[in-house]
């Protein structure tokens, strides 16, 4: 059973969260606490799934909560539940939490959130490093992209298309971007996947600011002998514009999108395991192996899972989420037609196997969902991609 820790400085709140979700008793076990300061004392007794916290509190506010549960508690989800959704006040306090809910939310909104967050968590056995993840704020992201966008941005005629097109070029920035704009801090009546779709309702200024939080050019610096992260960028532009000729409609945008997000998973274990991943790394050179493949043999898990799970928390679109965590495996997903898992699987594969000659289609898969006659053309499509000008 899940152990929720719900923190609010009024007790009406409080009492009205437990009326709420009485009905879920037997799923979760949920304990109230009326400041920051009593949600620490119960923090220290027993251990919690997930903190639930407030944003605005007298004495310790939710941001300082939450800050103080992920220095000493890394491995439990924070989650803002607070009526105040102003983009500066969410902005600030967004390297501490993984999902904003807004009030008032319902009880099944509030479980939601809640269940799919956990069941996060069991895409990885590794529990250190799922506390590792669990501590990350940010994603490095290339340094001639974030100077690219600053000076594209210093333009005043500059077109929301050109300042998107500059962010597709980087999984990091692309994958904040998304994060913000899926905050219910903008209330929006559907999950956003585009880019383009992300910055016009973030504007200029809060795209700025963002792009300010991602470039951890030390980060970079410090592992760029371990993972090729200019060729990873590379790979991961040109598998988004094969994914996104998969599909039509909006289901091409989702697809170009998560094959720009596949391999984030990548930078993350560098961040978190720089000597065991340097080992898998040298490792799929020496032995002309697949990475995925090493990655599971060493750590009984792959790039992929990693990557989905912390942009799950980060509260993306599922189907996005599902893509990244099913790139290598696109039957797992259990697609019944061609969609967007399998256009990100297949695009990564057409590009991996064009230029490395190592990665293989599932033609198994492609046959299951009637579409292996499409092939000979989308390998075309892949083909122009990768003889095309590379991206800069």
């Amino acid at each position: 059973m899940k152990r929720i820790l719900f923190v609010d400085d009024e007790p009406d709140i409080l009492q009205s969260l437990e009326d709420l979700l009485r009905k879920y008793r037997r799923e979760m076990e949920m304990v109230f606490a009326g400041s920051g300061e009593a949600a620490l004392e119960k923090l220290a007794k027993a251990e919690f799934d997930v903190v639930v916290s407030d944003m605005r509190m007298p004495g310790m506010n939710g941001a300082t909560l939450l800050q103080k549960v992920k220095d000493k508690y890394p491995d439990v989800i924070r989650i803002i539940l607070s009526g105040h959704a102003e983009k500066n006040v969410i902005f600030t306090a967004m390297p501490v939490f993984h999902q904003f809910l807004a009030k008032p939310c319902d009880a099944e909104t509030i479980c939601n959130v809640i269940e799919r967050s956990c069941r996060l968590r069991t895409l990885l056995t590794d529990a250190t490093l799922r506390k590792q993840i669990g501590s990350l704020e940010k994603l490095p992201s290339l340094p001639k992209v974030y100077w690219g966008l600053m000076d594209v941005m210093s333009k005043p005629d500059v077109s929301m298309a050109t300042i998107a097109g500059f962010i597709e070029q980087d999984s990091a920035m692309s994958a904040k971007m998304l994060q913000v704009v899926n905050s219910a801090c903008f209330s929006l009546a559907r999950s956003i996947s585009r880019i383009d779709h992300a910055v016009t309702y973030l504007g200029t200024d809060l795209v700025k600011s963002l792009a300010l939080t991602v470039h951890v050019f030390t980060t970079l610096a410090e592992h760029s002998e371990i993972a090729p992260f200019d060729s990873l960028q590379e790979h991961a532009v040109r598998a988004a514009r094969v994914a996104k000729q998969l599909l039509r409609g909006e289901q091409a945008q989702q697809a170009f999108t998560s094959a720009l997000l596949h391999d984030v998973g990548h930078l993350i274990l560098a961040i978190c395991i720089p000597e065991r991943y340097r080992v898998i790394v040298e490792t799929s050179r020496s032995e002309n192996r697949l990475l995925h493949e090493v990655e599971t043999e060493v750590l009984g898990f792959t790039h992929a899972e990693v990557g989905a799970y912390l942009l799950g928390l980060w509260g993306l679109p599922f189907t996005i989420v599902e893509a990244v965590a099913f790139h290598h495996n696109p039957s797992g997903a259990g697609e019944k037609t061609f969609g967007v898992t399998s256009a990100t699987a297949l695009a990564d594969s057409l590009v991996d196997s064009l230029t490395t000659g190592k990665a293989l289609v599932d033609l198994t898969h492609l046959e299951r969902l009637d579409v292996l006659g499409q092939l000979p053309r989308w390998t075309k499509i892949a083909e122009d991609e990768v003889l095309a000008v590379s991206p800069s």
